[in-house]
């Protein structure tokens, strides 16, 4: 037998633990029973460990009765591999009213595999590890064999991983956190750098449209509520074009012009305004040179898709056009009864069009009308 020399530590191939959730159970009372054992895995030296006596369903702990059993995923830290196995007990047997009842020592069997140089792996003998006897106490007594009394529940390596797992999914997220923090703060300082530069103007947020043409709407109805006191007027007609041109410059492209202005300050001819921002809100003026014309032949406009439907913009084409003839005209004379069924007509429009420019309903509107252009029924169908 080679003798160790010098710069090599005996240690045991092979070590067991055993410990109990409690010492001190109740007749059919579930406890638990955790195994670990740590076995020598290097690269010359190997144990091999005959697990299948701790599997649940083998393991012999008469006269306790095993309920659950869970093997863990094994860890392994230096030359030693660690495996664990967790059992749920319970003693069904009514003679052991506050007596000491012992769970069997259990016995391994293992080999150890040595391999010197490039020869192959050899096998040793079959070796026995008995792991002692532990006494339990049935009913209210601590048993008399127990050094360790109320201990505290074992921690498994299932702990341990659910731990890792934990770590790792807060370390991910601080992760992101921190990434997203440092993209705000290189936006920021971009912003920065760029305003010193003098290159940047001021960054305004555009409005909705649903608020845009909401706002329309309010006019519209405002101008209702004038002329049901009073008579039609030049400056009620030029209030309801500058309310449907905008209205209709969304439901075309939805291009709207938007500029922030002062609280106090006027807007001019043609012009709505609006308030914007919930904490730091901002005054902004809308308007829009749409004509009639243009909603006619909307070329150069741009290459968006119209938000509303072509029924819907002949529509709004008419009543700008009654409304233009109106507030330009040159002798001054005002066909009521056309002024107000258009009046009418353009609210009904524009209150349909406020639902249709919302966000979720212009995607969901452009999603449906690529899956309709892409899918091959309708090919069939033009066939």
């Amino acid at each position: 037998v080679a003798q160790p020399t010098d710069n090599t530590t005996a240690i045991d191939a092979l070590r067991c633990w055993r410990r109990l959730g409690q010492n001190t159970v109740y007749v059919g009372e579930r406890f638990t029973m955790t195994v670990t054992c740590s076995a020598v895995e290097t690269d010359r030296a190997r144990t091999l460990v005959d697990e299948v006596a701790l599997e649940p369903a083998t393991i012999e702990v008469d006269p306790f009765e095993v309920i659950d059993g869970e093997h863990y995923e094994d860890i392994r830290t230096g030359p030693f591999r660690f495996f664990q196995y967790l059992y749920t007990l319970r003693v069904i047997n009514e003679t052991n009213f506050g007596e000491d009842v012992e769970i069997p020592a259990l016995e391994l069997s293992y080999r150890i595999e040595r391999r010197v140089g490039t020869d192959p792996a050899l096998v040793g003998r079959e070796l026995t590890y008995i792991l002692p006897a532990e006494p339990v106490r049935v009913l209210s007594l601590v048993p008399r064999d127990l050094v360790d009394i109320r201990e505290l529940a074992p921690t498994t390596f299932g702990d341990a991983q659910a731990r890792t797992f934990r770590a790792n999914a807060l370390t991910l997220a601080a992760a992101l956190l921190g990434i997203l923090a440092l993209g705000m703060v290189a936006l920021g300082a971009a912003r920065i750098m760029l305003r010193r530069r003098g290159n940047a103007g001021p960054v305004e947020k555009r409005l909705p449209l649903s608020s845009i043409v909401g706002r329309a709407v309010d006019e519209l109805a405002s101008v209702r509520e004038t002329i049901t006191q009073d008579e039609w007027s030049v400056e009620s007609a030029g209030r309801a074009l500058t309310a449907l041109r905008i209205g209709a410059s969304v439901a075309l492209k939805g291009q709207v012009v938007q500029h922030v202005i002062n609280a106090g300050k006027p807007v001019h001819d043609g012009e709505l305004r609006l308030r914007q921002g919930v904490f730091r809100r901002k005054t902004v003026a809308v308007s829009s040179g749409l004509t009639a014309a243009t909603l006619k032949d909307p070329t150069g406009v741009g290459e968006e898709p119209p938000i509303a439907a072509r029924k819907t913009i002949d529509a709004l084409g008419q009543a700008i056009a009654t409304f233009t003839a109106a507030r330009y005209g040159r002798d001054g004379s005002l066909a009521t009864a056309e002024l107000t069924q258009a009046l009418e007509n353009g609210i009904t429009l524009l209150t349909q069009l406020r639902w249709e420019s919302t966000t979720l309903v212009r995607y969901a509107t452009r999603l449906r009308a690529t899956i309709v252009d892409w899918w091959p029924l309708s090919r069939l169908r033009e066939r």
